[in-house]
């Protein structure tokens, strides 16, 4: 029982030794949502790669279908060898504009 780790406080993920499993890749997508349009429908985009957009009919679909997109994108550019367009610095969210910062692994 001594080679176990405590278990993780509140929201902490455990860590685990990097001899235990290969390292992951993740990418930071920082998304900025529009308010709903007079349907209802949210639109997004990328802050950190503005190629990438993505609407739905709520922020948890929208949230989804953006992140769907950017792994795409990400995955694409990776495997031509190209570099990948970060926008530097990312864009910014303008007035009722929401931003959500999603850690995303291929």
């Amino acid at each position: 029982m001594s080679d176990q780790q405590p278990p993780p406080k509140s929201h902490e993920l455990p860590l685990v030794e990097e001899s235990a499993s290969a390292p992951v890749a993740v990418f930071d997508c920082r998304v900025i949502l529009s308010p709903p349009d007079d349907r209802g429908t949210i639109a997004a985009r990328c802050a950190t790669l503005p190629s990438v957009t993505a609407t739905g009919p709520d922020e948890r679909q929208t949230l989804r279908a953006i992140v769907e997109a950017f792994k795409v994108q990400v995955q694409t550019h990776l495997e031509a060898g190209e570099p990948i367009p970060w926008a530097d610095p990312p864009e910014t969210p303008q007035e009722g504009e929401a931003q959500r910062w999603i850690p995303v692994h291929l």
